[in-house]
């Protein structure tokens, strides 16, 4: 009869474990919701993003798994003459991660009105993303700064994957890129930026690791030679086009259960020439 008595008491409060645990988790996934929709309210998606400027064309898309992703793209207004943009890559998941992008985010707009270069603004952002990063997180990312009269893009890449140019229907990776450090992980950083000035009918193709890390259903990457096999076939098309194209290419290979995580393209031009 104790047994009998002993065993009733254990049930009843492993139901109430379970409906303690099962009102934690209902609380957990809904502060990971929002912390998703909250990183992605911040991505942009309306487009023409800027129909005031004839001569520049810009898209971005990302392929998103279920879960949080690390993947963060924008593009902005800074003056009548620039546009930011900026594409990044967080190594981790879950609510912390989205809430880290975010910060980046906040931290990057915050550097737009400073009277520093674009060197100095990275290592602001630097700094501030070290500061009581407990959760030892860190991100790559590709900033550049378009100067619309001129055509000239200055950028900074801090660990991200190499940048493609399109220009006169060839298909170059820039291996002269120098590639600086990743983001978060030790203040104090210098990090280096380079200008490139794009000439009518250029266009630079931007991508996450989530791209070329990506397996089909034997094992085999994505990798980097059939992205640029694929982006090497968009030479005069748009960049939503040259983005939906990457993006067909890219899904017909891998397998669903492949994508570990976030694929993203961003694509920006400066229209006219051969390409444009």
């Amino acid at each position: 009869m104790n047994n009998i008595q002993s065993l009733e008491n254990e049930n009843r409060e492993l139901k109430a474990r379970l409906s303690e645990l099962s009102k934690v988790n209902e609380r957990l996934e809904g502060e990971l919701s929002m912390a998703v929709k909250l990183k992605y309210h911040m991505m942009p998606n309306i487009y023409p993003a800027f129909p005031d400027v004839g001569d520049f064309d810009i898209y971005a898309d990302s392929i998103q798994i279920e879960q949080v992703g690390g993947d963060f793209y924008d593009f902005f207004r800074i003056d009548y003459d620039h546009i930011g943009i900026v594409i990044a890559d967080i190594f981790d998941g879950g609510t912390a991660a989205a809430l880290y992008m975010v910060a980046f985010k906040l931290l990057l707009t915050s550097q737009i009105s400073m009277d520093n270069t674009l060197s100095e603004k990275i290592e602001s952002v630097n700094d501030n993303l070290c500061w009581k990063n407990e959760d030892d997180l860190c991100l790559s990312a590709w900033y550049g700064i378009y100067e619309i009269s001129t055509g000239r893009l200055s950028c900074v890449n801090a660990g991200h994957e190499r940048t493609l140019l399109s220009r006169k229907k060839k298909l170059y990776l820039m291996e002269n890129e120098e590639i600086s450090y990743l983001l978060g992980v030790i203040d104090g950083m210098k990090y280096t930026s380079y200008d490139i000035i794009l000439e009518p009918g250029d266009k630079i193709i931007l991508y996450t690791d989530g791209v070329i890390n990506s397996r089909d259903n034997t094992g085999e990457c994505y990798g980097k030679k059939r992205l640029k096999a694929a982006c090497d076939k968009t030479h005069g098309l748009t960049c939503e086009e040259t983005v939906a194209a990457l993006e067909s290419d890219f899904s017909k290979f891998i397998d669903k259960s492949g994508l570990g995580e976030d694929a993203s393209f961003l694509c920006f031009s400066r229209r006219g020439g051969e390409d444009g």
